[in-house]
């Protein structure tokens, strides 16, 4: 590590600690959440705003499956949104977003959520959650122009009280981008993700992917001509070859052909969604959450190990001012599993379920104190004695809430080290934790894996695919692309299926 590196490296130590210590500074926040049929919403302002919040998301969820003719479904999660004050805030809850970032979506292993900040503006929370409609209702292997056009398309969306909804609208960064800086060979934005160091490679592709996304899905013959399109790439099909074969056309032309789309002037639809107004009901979070609900966000994360220590700290000292407080302690329990003792986690875990013992989260936390204490273990015995208990805690959960994804993945993964692993019965676990939260990209390979090991070829890459091209995906590419090599030699290697000529 050369000196200037070792400097920015302690900077940032410096600037997390700094944030972290700011926290009691919110004793005067007032946290409230929203809960509605989709949606609980936190925030720590007004409450007729976090009201404003909640329906609004409630009616942009109806606008998106009116849009698409999806029917309701009745064992759709609740997603967690957080509305934070300011960038500070937003630092707290994740240290290494980029400056210029105001807000995230996030799906992972442990939790699932969106974050934003309240002054950003509604385009960031709706576009956070198009990442998310699309993952639960159409997960597949899109590019990320596709990804990323989606969410801006949907990212003005917007439903007046009356009712009257309006989709399409030209974002003004887009806008701005599209008409004043240079765009993006084409067969850049459809080869794609950007170099994200680059922001204006990044504004050009982010604008040229609502453009081509706009261009697509406001035409019902292009719409189905992508769909063709799509499929035909997710198969390995060249760009240029789908293109001229779904649109007769080739990327240079596909450029000029959005340039005069562009110029004619983009139109956006309207539709009528009713004026009933969705069901809410708002609650007070208790006070502990003005100086645990962000260290809380952040630990459900995981966060890098060079905050560990700051956070950690601060989350203990918390936890002592907040004696017997759920949140408090739920808090220091995830800081501890993440970054300090198991066994502490515990201690701060079996009282709260010892007078609430079918609490899922609680029951999900003591199984994860198990299971990192046996990873930290070498002995086969001593560790697979831990996992076996987390099961029991796991087994509990199951009982309470058979539809938590978090119950299936963890029990698949305490069994990683068994020496018949997988079974067909790990295999259904995994499968059953991908098609509950399909959202949740880490649980795709070692899915895939466990799957390629009975054998199932087909059903490995159609879990797989669609996190082989995510522009913001934290999985391994190297990983990715080992499964996908896997698929197609495995594929090379098979008998021709019967009746074949090949």
């Amino acid at each position: 590590m050369t000196a200037p590196s070792r400097f920015a490296a302690a900077l940032r130590v410096i600037l997390i600690s700094a944030a972290i210590t700011a926290i009691p500074g919110l004793a005067h926040a007032d946290w409230r959440k929203a809960e509605t049929r989709h949606f609980v919403v936190y925030s720590n302002g007004f409450e007729r705003d976090l009201r404003d919040y909640a329906i609004e998301l409630e009616r942009i969820d109806q606008l998106m499956r009116t849009y698409f003719a999806l029917p309701e479904q009745q064992d759709d999660r609740k997603l967690p949104v957080y509305i934070v004050r300011n960038r500070t805030d937003l630092g707290i809850v994740a240290p290494e977003l980029p400056e210029r970032v105001a807000g995230f979506y996030s799906a992972n292993f442990r939790d699932i959520r969106a974050v934003a900040i309240r002054a950003a503006g509604d385009e960031t929370l709706r576009h956070e959650y198009g990442h998310h409609f699309m993952f639960r209702n159409f997960p597949g292997a899109y590019p990320a122009w596709f990804r990323e056009g989606f969410a801006e398309f949907f990212s003005t969306a917007t439903v007046s009280p009356a009712g009257r909804a309006a989709v399409g609208k030209t974002p003004f960064s887009s806008a701005r981008v599209l008409n004043n800086l240079r765009w993006l060979p084409m067969e850049a934005v459809l080869g794609g993700p950007p170099n994200l160091q680059d922001g204006r490679e990044t504004a050009a592709f982010y604008a040229q992917s609502w453009l081509l996304t706009h261009w697509t899905l406001t035409d019902p013959d292009r719409r189905g001509r992508m769909e063709k399109y799509l499929a035909d790439t997710a198969r390995g099909v060249a760009i240029d070859a789908a293109l001229r074969t779904h649109f007769d056309m080739d990327a240079e032309q596909l450029g000029r052909t959005l340039r005069a789309y562009l110029d004619a002037g983009p139109r956006y639809a309207e539709l009528d969604l009713g004026a009933a107004s969705p069901a809410l009901t708002t609650s007070a979070l208790p006070d502990s959450a003005d100086e645990v609900l962000l260290l809380d966000i952040n630990a459900r994360d995981g966060g890098p190990a060079s905050q560990g220590p700051a956070v950690l700290d601060r989350a203990r000292q918390a936890a002592e001012r907040h004696p017997g407080d759920l949140l408090a302690q739920s808090m220091v329990a995830r800081a501890e599993l993440r970054w300090g003792d198991p066994a502490k986690a515990e201690q701060a875990v079996q009282p709260l379920l010892d007078a609430d013992p079918t609490n899922v989260d609680l029951l999900l936390l003591m199984a994860d104190a198990r299971i990192t204490a046996g990873d930290k273990l070498t002995d086969p015995e001593a560790r697979e004695r831990l996992y076996r208990q987390a099961r029991g805690f796991l087994a509990r959960a199951y009982e309470v809430d058979p539809a938590e994804h978090r119950v299936y993945q963890s029990i698949a993964y305490s069994r990683r080290f068994a020496p018949d692993y997988p079974t067909e019965n790990d295999v259904e676990l995994w499968r059953r934790a991908v098609a509950i939260a399909p959202e949740v990209a880490s649980n795709r390979p070692v899915t895939a894996e466990a799957m390629l090991r009975h054998g199932l070829v087909d059903e490995a890459e159609q879990v797989i695919l669609p996190i082989a091209n995510d522009p913001h995906g934290r999985e391994t590419p190297a990983r990715i692309q080992r499964i996908l090599t896997r698929i197609a030699e495995a594929r090379a290697g098979a008998p021709a299926p019967a009746g074949s000529t090949d």
